[in-house]
């Protein structure tokens, strides 16, 4: 079926959520700008023709994604923080009934079909100049690149990270700083995205390899000419030791940050001050405190920069 979206306009932003039975989405209305997919296993194949739209953001988790951009040509921002979870991972709660055309015993060829969906949704994707990712694409993004395949380069000026930074999501997240020399601002936003946990076998096989990874020879040689502000938001309800559990991967990217980033002008760090319901201290801002005192120690290109710590009392 083919949906076209031509005689609303009035209409502005069009959010789709959990529907099933369309095969193309066509949106001719010069007006609707903002194209918002939230949804958990509702959404059959899909390919996206939409050459006015200039916003779109992509949610959700779902067993099998079929979501491809045809033409999204006047795109500005994208936001990507859905999670494909594999057909072997056994939890009816996140797997979606629709998978009658992906054999459970085929997990590599399942898990190359979301690689080349990536792939794809990058090089449609190259000319925004901001994006967002969760932590499902970065991951992604590390076992295309332990496999050689090429990134198209990102025209992306502010990269916005919903994850906390593990093994599973640092080298996918060095890949896509790499290919992205126009990028002025990134932000990390702690606590958010899917969980590292639900993984299977062929997933933990590529991440396991990253034990063995030097992130300085992962992106060798590597500079950020116009990376002016990093920003670190670690005001969210998780525990510190989810994030420090992999050797505090987010001080291994800061400090190479630091280290290359030629022109930064400021590195920001925010959270506010809160009880964890799970280790009953202060564990966020204790941890973020000791991530500024480790980069003032450490060795940095621009000497003009300047580290904002932001350390608030959380509102009830």
């Amino acid at each position: 079926m083919v949906k076209l979206l031509s005689s609303c306009p009035a209409l502005e932003t069009l959010e789709l959520s959990c529907f099933q039975g369309f095969r193309r989405l066509e949106i001719t209305s010069p007006n609707l700008k903002r194209l918002i997919l939230d949804g958990g296993g509702g959404f059959d194949s899909l390919e996206i023709v939409a050459p006015h739209l200039q916003h779109l953001e992509i949610s959700g988790v779902r067993g099998y994604l079929k979501r491809r951009l045809v033409n999204v040509s006047s795109l500005v921002t994208a936001s990507l923080t859905f999670s494909i979870i594999c057909i072997t991972v056994d939890d009816e709660s996140y797997i979606g009934e629709e998978e009658d055309d992906v054999e459970e015993d085929n997990c590599p060829d399942y898990h190359q079909a979301f690689r080349n969906l990536v792939v794809d949704y990058l090089e449609k994707l190259s000319h925004v100049t901001q994006l967002k990712s969760g932590s499902w694409l970065a991951q992604v993004v590390f076992m295309l690149q332990l496999e050689g395949v090429p990134l198209p380069q990102l025209r992306c000026k502010c990269l916005t990270l919903e994850m906390p930074i593990t093994k599973n999501t640092l080298y996918g997240v060095a890949s896509l700083l790499r290919t992205s020399p126009l990028l002025e601002t990134l932000n990390i936003n702690l606590g958010v995205g899917f969980a590292d946990y639900y993984h299977c076998e062929h997933e933990r096989s590529y991440f396991a390899k990253g034990d063995n990874i030097n992130l300085r020879s992962w992106i060798s040689n590597i500079v950020f000419p116009n990376l002016k502000t990093v920003k670190i938001d670690g005001c969210r309800d998780e525990c510190s030791m989810e994030w420090s559990k992999a050797g505090d991967k987010l001080f291994v990217l800061s400090k190479f940050l630091l280290k290359n980033a030629v022109a930064l002008k400021k590195f920001v760090i925010v959270t506010k001050r809160k009880i964890c319901g799970l280790c009953y201290e202060s564990c966020v801002p204790q941890y973020l405190s000791r991530l500024v005192k480790n980069l003032l120690d450490s060795q940095r290109s621009s000497m003009t920069f300047v580290i904002i710590y932001q350390d608030s009392a959380q509102d009830d």
